[in-house]
This record gives structure tokens, sequence and C-alpha cells, in this order.
């Protein structure tokens, strides 16, 4: 058996130290993986935000007692799942806003955040539906107005079971992002594309790239964890 001799282990790591150099010094290539972490971040954030805030709309309408309203957002939220990401982006972007006088940026975005929002809205319904109807009608019987009881009974409860999955919504909201490559826009895995392109060699552009992934899901993550654990809801502690 052949063993790694001193030469060897030199080569290889001269080659390793070639790899790093070409993929990310030579021509300033680490700005493109720059610019691409901005976009990621940029569109994954806004369209997170934007989402919660219609998905609270959605949910509201879901919750209506008028049953047209509930059955038409339904449908619509069921179609905005239904549709891959990639196809209703190109929809928003060719179709919607196919006159160009929208940037492509901010079409991709509103479908992001029409996505997201579709996520938001189930993940608030159920959470709501889960709410005990017997603790409404008893804050209600003890002189709280309705607003009290969304506030003091539904709001609590409804967080603290919505916040595991709107945690993992975050993360599936940061991979949908890397799909606008195909719509001319320079996110971290076109980023990667370009760069590996250029070297001929994927390996430092997807592994950093991969790893860059990695560190925003979990700090997300952590600083949800974190709220979860320290969360005020209903006057107690969690």
């Amino acid at each position: 058996m052949n063993s790694l001799t001193g030469e060897d282990m030199e080569e290889f790591f001269d080659n390793i130290k070639t790899q790093f150099y070409v993929t990310f010094v030579y021509e300033n290539r680490w700005t493109i993986f720059l610019d691409g972490l901005w976009m990621t971040l940029l569109m994954t954030f806004s369209s997170f935000i934007l989402g919660t805030l219609i998905g609270v709309l959605l949910c509201r309408l879901k919750l209506s007692k008028i049953k047209w309203v509930r059955r038409i957002t339904n449908l619509f939220t069921s179609v905005l799942i239904q549709i891959p990401t990639l196809v209703l982006l190109m929809l928003f972007v060719y179709v919607v806003f196919g006159s160009g006088a929208m940037p492509v940026l901010i079409s991709v975005i509103i479908g992001l955040t029409f996505k997201t929002a579709s996520y938001m809205a189930d993940i608030f319904y159920s959470s709501v539906e889960k709410v005990a109807k017997g603790e409404i009608e008893a804050a209600r019987t003890l002189g709280m107005t309705r607003f009290q009881a969304f506030w003091n009974i539904v709001m609590p409860q409804t967080i603290k079971t919505a916040l595991p999955v709107y945690k993992n919504q975050f993360i599936s909201c940061l991979q949908e992002t890397s799909v606008v490559g195909y719509l001319a826009i320079v996110d971290l895995t076109r980023a990667s594309d370009i760069v590996s392109s250029r070297t001929f060699d994927a390996l430092f552009a997807l592994l950093a790239v991969t790893i860059i992934y990695l560190f925003i899901g979990w700090g997300v993550s952590a600083l949800l964890n974190f709220t979860e654990k320290k969360k005020h809801l209903g006057g107690k502690v969690l």
C-alpha cells in the first residue's frame, strides 16, 4: 500500500492554496460572493418580513365569518403553495410585470413575498385553530373584550405553537432564493456558478456558498430559539 510522502502532502496543500487564491483572491472574486450574499439577504429578509405581515392578513381572512371570503382566500393560498417557486417567479417577472416597468428584483421580491405569505397564513391559521374555544368563551364571560381575549388568550398560544414552524419557514424562504439565478439576479448560488465558470473548479466556490448558507440558517435559528426561550407571553416568561 502506497503511503503519502512529505512531498505529496506539500503538493496537496499547494494545490489547496492555489485553488483558494484563484477562487477568492484573483481578480477580487470575493466581491462576487459578497454581492451575492447581500442580494440573498435582501431577498430573504424582505420577503420573509413582508410575507409574515401579509400572512397575518390572509390568516384573518381565512377566519372570516363570510363564507366566500374564506373560500377565495383558501383558493388563493393553495394555488400559490402548489406552484413551484421558479415558475411563480417567472410568472411575476414575465407576465404580471412583463411590461418592463418593474425592476426584476422588485418583481422577484413580490413573488417570494406572496409565496411566503401563503405558507405563513396556513401556519398562523392552524395555530389559531388549536386554541381551545372554551378559553376564549371563558375570557369573554369574565368581561374581556374581543380584542382583549385575542391579545391575552389567543395570541400567546398562537405564537407558542407557530414559532417552531415559523423558524423552519425562514430556512425554506432562504433556500427558495437560490433559484433567482435563472432570472439574471446574482445571488449566492449564481455567484458560485460565475466563479466556477472562471476557475473551472466548483469545489471551493460551492463549499464557500454552502458554509455561508449554513451560517445564515444557524444564526437566525439560534436567534429565534433564544426568542422562544425568553419570550414574554400572557404575563409569564416561558
